[in-house]
């Protein structure tokens, strides 16, 4: 669960905390749109309810929040080097995974 509940809510959670703490941090909020809008939807959940889990699940949270900021780390690498084809090859591959996962549901 710490892979696919809690880190999308921590992510969320990290975003916008990050972007509401900026000086021009209302400007963000002014211009954000559906995509925004429905990625950060989970950070309105109950902060101290996520907390809790958290908390409870520190160790899972940890592995999962490490390799999470290691994929971060490799999208910034290639965005820095200007790596079209890595970026390409990323989003490809979870757009088939997410297609795959997609469909499975239905």
């Amino acid at each position: 669960f710490a892979a696919v509940s809690h880190l999308p809510h921590l992510a969320a959670f990290a975003l916008v905390d990050e972007l509401a703490q900026r000086a021009d941090g209302d400007t963000f909020f002014r211009f954000a749109a559906s995509g925004f809008r429905d990625f950060t939807r989970i950070a309105g959940s109950s902060p101290e309810m996520w907390r809790d889990i958290a908390l409870a699940n520190r160790e899972a949270v940890l592995t999962e929040l490490d390799a999470y900021v290691a994929a971060l780390q490799t999208l910034r690498s290639a965005v820095s080097a200007e790596d079209a084809d890595a970026l390409r090859a990323i989003f490809s591959r979870a757009r088939e995974a997410r297609n795959h996962w997609m469909h499975k549901k239905t």
